[in-house]
């Protein structure tokens, strides 16, 4: 099997500083690849980054950028000029739950760059440089909700639509030209998104799965040249089996109830305070 430094001697990951991207940075290290570490906290990253070459003795970058921003793609894409990348690992993204009209259109704009756009010119820009190179790869971290939409997370699993399906159709087109693209569809794997989506894992229907498996899964499949995975045994076997209009009404409760979780928390903060 190829192995992941075949690709080239720097990888590139947003949201690096938790979650997926924290994982996708540990695991790279420990297999000797340099990284770019993006995300907002510079704090957070230049601990990761310190950690990580003095564990395993590599180079890296941080860039600190807020990818829900216009120009903030275009910041790291110039931040990585002169480095020999060879992987892309395009993880930022996030879900606000609520009904799509109660959102401030503000919102859902930052939101759409953060889950589509940036990702967008990502792509484009370091697709154009591992073609020219005549190799690398990307692994794009859509949603498991993208492949049908959520109610009540309507904009954001529509955006990680767009990237799922951009990702399929790059998977077959970049194929000719030496880059290897996979999309990931998570759907109960054990981060903080969890927590900032408002849902209690109590009303999850498999018990979540350990970031560090799921991400090995994901490198896994990468290097056996899938187009797509969903992380888990178990969630695979619920999304063969789970007819799509019945994934949407009972996703689209549980981000309901978890809207209603937020709303509380921001009522009790307010009665403190």
């Amino acid at each position: 099997m190829i192995q992941i430094t075949s690709y080239g001697p720097w990888a590139v990951i947003t949201g690096a500083s938790s979650g997926i991207g924290e994982a996708f940075a540990n695991q790279l290290a420990a297999s000797g690849l340099n990284l770019v570490l993006a995300a907002r906290s510079a704090d957070k990253l230049e601990a990761l980054g310190a950690a990580l070459s003095a564990r395993h003795g590599i180079s890296y970058r941080v860039v600190a950028v807020d990818l829900s921003l216009p120009d903030a793609a275009a910041t790291l894409i110039e931040a990585t000029e002169g480095l020999d990348v060879g992987l892309l690992v395009s993880n930022a993204g996030t879900g606000v739950p609520g009904r799509f009209l109660d959102q401030e259109i503000a919102d859902l704009r930052r939101r759409m760059i953060l889950n589509a756009g940036s990702h967008l010119e990502l792509i484009h820009a370091f697709g154009r440089r591992f073609v020219a190179r005549g190799r690398g790869g990307m692994v794009l971290v859509s949603a498991l909700g993208a492949a049908h939409g959520i109610p009540n997370l309507a904009q954001d699993s529509s955006a990680k639509g767009y990237l799922l399906h951009l990702g399929e159709m790059l998977h077959h087109e970049l194929a000719r030209d030496g880059v290897a693209v996979l999309v990931v569809m998570p759907g109960n794997v054990d981060t903080p998104i969890i927590d900032t989506l408002g849902v209690a894992r109590t009303d999850l229907p498999i018990r979540p799965q350990p970031v560090d498996k799921a991400v090995r899964e994901m490198i896994t499949a990468f290097l056996k040249g899938r187009p797509t995975l969903v992380p888990g045994r178990m969630m695979r076997v619920m999304v063969r089996l789970l007819p799509r209009s019945l994934a949407i009404t009972t996703n689209g409760r549980m981000l309901g109830k978890a809207a209603d979780n937020i709303a509380e928390r921001a009522r009790v903060r307010a009665q403190a305070g």
